[in-house]
């Protein structure tokens, strides 16, 4: 028989609790993973195993008294757990055909031939001598829409409901029990609500996926199994630590397939973090382990070379990736399925925030296209969180899954960035918790992503605006380049602090960012020259090697280009990017042009001024070809 005690699952001693209490139980939650519950035999030894649930009833129900116990599914009809059972069941209904034994082993699922077996049912809870239970599984697949259900669909969960209410107890030599009835689905609101509100004789019960416990019995007890592992031995202490950490969100059947995996791809089992990658991500070899500490070491020169002027930021970010690379970004212990680091860029418009975090992809995977970046003004309607983990099952759309789920699938070792995340609907921020507390969601499909081998970095410009004024429609700069770097920093992590805070009313989510947020600074000079040299240099060289055409400015233009430049530094390195091009890439683009200036010739630009005093923001520029 099933011992149930203070050692089992949660949800197991609540079914143990209500199942004498209550008519009508709910189970709903990981219904299709396997049972684990503990046997104990008749000469006293207890083991535990692991059943899929209709096996677990049929042992459960019989165990504590129950004389009649039917087992139904849309496909294969009744099954009793033994033949007497089925007998006891027709003597209960008083000579009545047996319309239920009639739909024995059939697979017709028409909603009009399951009214009879229910009301055969709902007769059995009625009697007083014999306890019955009758377990329903996959009662999910007998509604097509729980919110708008059929004529035929309302009259047979109505039937349900009133069999619950009309159940008797039975009171015998062998103790007390309620006639009962099981309804399993995959979410509780997949039935219709009118059958559990306000419903004295139901409880809902959830089962959920294997805990820290169970999780740990399990490798103790199957760690025999694994590849490499010597017969009869007990697994080390660390190692069941281990494995418990890495699996959390393991559903038994996952947990089983690491088993088969261990042994199918020669993975030993005191490679456990391997094993669960490969399972997790499908490689043998973490990305995180190839990376070349040469280039690591040369990371702050690396970086620097990419962002000018970001000090505070760039100290921030190399002591990430140390953190991450040796893989304590996530807990000391290395055991935590957290992301390898987080980060949460604040700062003005065109100071390097995105160009930063290109700029980490590119140095830890060697791509910029390891950043997987997410605008979140795409994600501001309340429904967009399907946008990201794709729609519920039977919505348009489902089959294509979620932006991001997909993308995470596809690349689990990357850079993650959500750009402007103010903008997001408030309902994306619980999704961010579970990211960042377990590393991992289950998407539309139902299927698990894990986030914990990547970066993820938040960025936001709160603080550089005050909210849009309602009369004027006019918004308050908070900031400005005048202000010292201290002043702006203080500033914008006010800012953030009182949206997350004040507007959101999520300071959990404030909490989960921790200590990792880096305010950049204005674009300040003698930056600006510096990176309007940069730009200077690139488009000097697109022209020499796509164009074969030489470039060259005169000092008094350069000159110009810094003064005009510092007028849009508010902007910060995207204002000096526009600026050069409205005030030299335009107007020299239109001279070369109308002057068919040849392969190989020699353009200097000699002088460059506003037009028309500068009203219309249109320069002109005098430029000296020499033609080779």
């Amino acid at each position: 028989m099933i011992v149930i005690d203070e050692s089992a699952p949660r949800w197991l001693r609540e079914l143990d609790r209500f199942i004498h209490l209550k008519s009508l139980l709910l189970l709903h939650g990981n219904v299709l993973d396997l049972i684990s519950c503990q046997v104990r035999t008749d000469d006293g030894r207890s083991y535990w195993t692991e059943s899929n649930l209709g096996a677990f009833f049929h042992r459960l129900l019989p165990g504590m008294g129950y004389q009649v116990v039917g087992l139904f599914d849309p496909v294969d009809g009744m099954q009793f757990s033994a033949p007497e059972m089925e007998q006891r069941f027709q003597q209960l209904l008083e000579g009545r055909p047996n319309e239920a034994g009639a739909r024995r082993g059939q697979t017709d699922n028409d909603l009009q031939d399951l009214a009879p077996l229910m009301r055969d049912i709902a007769r059995a809870l009625t009697n007083r001598t014999t306890p019955c239970a009758f377990v329903v599984n996959f009662s999910s697949r007998l509604v097509s829409a729980p919110d708008r259900p059929s004529r035929q669909e309302q009259a047979l969960f109505t039937r349900i409901l009133k069999a619950s209410l009309e159940a008797r107890e039975v009171i015998s030599p062998a103790g007390r029990f309620s006639n009962l009835l099981i309804l399993v689905c995959d979410k509780i609101n997949d039935l219709p609500a009118f059958l559990y509100l306000n419903n004295p004789r139901s409880r809902s019960i959830h089962i959920d996926r294997p805990g820290v416990g169970e999780r740990t019995r399990f490798v103790q007890s199957n760690y025999a199994s694994f590849f490499g592992a010597e017969p009869g031995a007990e697994a080390p202490k660390d190692l069941v630590s281990l494995f418990s950490a890495l699996t959390d969100g393991f559903t038994y059947y996952e947990m089983l397939s690491l088993v088969g995996l261990s042994q199918r791809e020669g993975i030993p089992v005191g490679r456990i973090r391997n094993l669960c990658e490969r399972f997790k991500y499908g490689i043998v070899e973490s990305d995180w382990d190839k990376l070349d500490k040469t280039r690591l070491a040369r990371a702050g020169e690396l970086i620097r070379g990419r962002i000018k002027g970001q000090e505070a930021a760039v100290r921030h970010l190399l002591e990430i990736i140390k953190r991450a690379k040796l893989g304590l970004a996530a807990g000391s212990s290395g055991r935590s399925q957290r992301p390898r680091g987080v980060l949460f860029f604040a700062g003005p418009t065109g100071v390097g925030k995105t160009e930063l975090a290109k700029g980490l992809a590119e140095l830890l995977f060697g791509q910029e296209e390891r950043l997987i970046r997410f605008d979140m003004s795409e994600f501001s309607a309340p429904q967009a969180d399907q946008k990201l983990l794709g729609a519920p099952p039977g919505y348009v759309g489902y089959e294509e899954g979620g932006k991001l789920t997909n993308a995470m699938k596809e690349q689990p070792f990357s850079v993650l960035l959500f750009d402007e995340v103010e903008k997001a609907h408030p309902s994306i921020f619980d999704k961010f918790l579970q990211i960042l507390d377990d590393g991992r969601l289950t998407d539309g499909k139902g299927e698990t992503v894990y986030f914990s081998e990547c970066i993820i970095i938040f960025t936001s410009n709160l603080g550089t605006y005050a909210p849009a004024d309602q009369a004027s429609g006019r918004r308050q700069k908070l900031v400005s380049p005048d202000m010292p770097y201290r002043e702006v920093r203080e500033v914008m992590l006010a800012a953030i602090r009182h949206h997350f805070n004040q507007v959101l009313g999520r300071p959990e989510i404030l909490n989960r960012f921790g200590e990792n947020f880096v305010v950049f600074d204005y674009i300040r000079p003698p930056l600006d020259e510096a990176i309007l040299d940069h730009l200077l240099g690139q488009l000097v060289r697109f022209m020499r090697e796509r164009l074969q055409i030489g470039l060259s400015l005169a000092p008094q233009v350069r000159e110009c280009l810094i003064e005009l430049g510092r007028g849009h530094l508010e902007f910060g390195g995207r204002g000096i990017r526009n600026l050069l091009e409205a005030a030299l890439v335009n107007p020299l683009a239109n001279r070369m042009f109308d002057e068919d200036v040849p392969v190989g010739s020699q353009v200097q630009v000699l002088g460059l001024e506003r037009e028309d005093g500068g009203g219309e923001g249109r320069y002109r520029i005098d430029i000296a070809v020499d033609r080779q």
